[in-house]
């Protein structure tokens, strides 16, 4: 039952980093702008653009340590060769296909440095996880 719910997890979280995704810009910068603003009336800074750049860069991080998290969980139970490489290669490959996807949805960008942010929040969730449970 935990290996089916392992990969369960794993697909309903790329569904919501694809349902973030497939957000158009201007509701997206919505979101990402409620945010903002509350950081900035608790904080009081002034660099609203810095603030809102900042966001949208730890929601792609923070997405994907989820990810990297959820990934080793599900690898763990079937015990292949290399997990963490494998977990690693799983994220970075989701992380691309969301970035392409973002191509064909309106106002947004795919980067490569939005994949690499990707990448490394996968790195840092998939190393928690491993320190944690020292799979």
């Amino acid at each position: 039952m935990k290996k089916i719910l392992s990969i369960i997890l794993v697909i309903l979280w790329m569904i919501v980093i694809f349902s973030f995704s497939n957000q158009i810009a201007e509701v997206s910068s919505k979101q990402s702008g409620f945010l903002t603003n509350i950081i900035i009336s608790i904080f009081g800074s002034t660099n609203e653009p810095f603030i809102h750049h900042l966001v949208r860069k730890l929601a792609h991080f923070t997405e994907y340590l989820i990810l990297g998290v959820l990934v080793l969980n599900m690898l763990r139970y079937y015990k292949p060769k290399d997990i963490i490489i494998l977990a690693i290669l799983i994220c970075f490959l989701y992380a691309c296909l969301d970035e392409i996807h973002q191509i064909f949805i309106q106002g947004r960008v795919g980067t490569i440095k939005d994949a690499l942010i990707d990448l490394t929040g996968s790195l840092t969730g998939i190393f928690i996880y491993k320190a944690v449970k020292k799979v």
